[in-house]
Formats: structure tokens, C-alpha cells, sequence
């Protein structure tokens, strides 16, 4: 299913993905796309969620220049542990990630694909949950994150605000 958004001319920006593998389920970031036009500042990207039985694909996800973003979220998560869960939100309500601290140090990561608009084919939704060590793997996948939604002229500005984040 194509959720892109025509109306936005973007130009392709390269082949960088981000793959996270858990043991039965993936997500991957890729297709980058930053937007043509020099006062618009999103980059748009593809995820893609599989697990057995599930291949769901969201395109035109975007990140906009500013807010701190899915990396920071990640990069934020404190490996000694905290109660209840964490969640992050994209500005279109597209991409939800939910963390939950897990006994023996480890984030179990909860994936959310909702296309933000009603498609012809009708609403949907996808979760997938892996599981992460929270120290170095954890940064590891933050810090690939960083690299990709950072692309050459699309920085990341992050401004600290703490209601980025429910």
C-alpha cells in the first residue's frame, strides 16, 4: 500500500538503511527522500516491519528538522532500568515506539506502523516488539538512527522540550 504524499516533491537521497532484528521479527528504516523545495526542511523515509505471518510497509514516514526525534528517544532510554513505559511519536501519529525495561537489563521495543491518513484499502495498523541489551546495543541502534535521519543538510536541531515525548 502507497501512502506517499504527492503533493511534496522529494528527490531520493541514497541506499543508507537501518535494519534492527529481533529473533523472530525486523524493522527496517530506508528510502530516503528529502524534499525538493529550500524552505522545506522534512525527510521522508520507509518502514518496514516483518515478523512471521506480517510484512507491513509505511512510506513517506517524516522527520521533521526539528524536535529531538526517534534517536533521542532511544539514545535517552536509561539502561539502570525505570517504571512503566516510554513512548515516542512522530509528528504525523504514523510511527509509535513504546520501551518497557525488562529484568537482566533489556528494552523491550514495541513498533507502531499506522499510516496517518485513511488509504482506499481502508485503516490499519502493525506492532512488532523486539528485544534489546540496553547499554551498547541500544546505543548502537540510536546512534545508526542519528546518522540516518540526519542527512547531509537536513540536520537534526533539538530543542529542549520535554512534551515531546508521552
Amino acid at each position: 500500500m502507497n501512502v506517499n504524499r504527492p503533493e511534496v516533491e522529494t528527490a531520493r537521497l541514497d541506499d543508507l538503511e537501518v535494519v534492527f532484528r529481533g529473533e523472530s521479527v525486523s524493522v527496517r528504516f530506508g528510502e530516503r527522500r528529502a524534499a525538493v523545495h529550500h524552505l522545506d526542511r522534512r525527510l521522508f523515509f520507509t518502514v518496514r516491519a516483518q515478523a512471521p505471518g506480517l510484512d507491513a510497509r509505511l512510506e513517506g514516514v517524516t522527520n521533521y528538522v526539528t524536535g529531538r526525534g526517534l534517536a533521542r528517544f532511544l539514545d535517552g532510554l536509561d539502561f539502570r532500568g525505570w517504571e512503566g513505559e516510554r513512548r515516542w511519536v512522530n509528528a504525523d501519529r504514523d510511527l509509535i515506539v513504546s520501551a518497557t525495561f525488562r529484568s537482566g537489563g533489556h528494552i523491550d521495543l514495541a513498533w507502531t506502523l499506522r499510516p496517518w491518513r485513511r488509504s482506499v484499502y481502508g485503516e490499519w495498523k502493525a506492532t512488532v516488539t523486539t528485544t534489546m541489551e540496553a547499554g551498547a546495543e541500544k546505543d548502537d541502534l540510536a546512534a545508526q538512527l542519528h546518522a540516518f535521519l540526519t542527512a547531509e543538510g537536513f540536520p537534526v536541531d533539538y530543542y529542549e522540550s520535554d512534551n515531546e515525548f508521552s
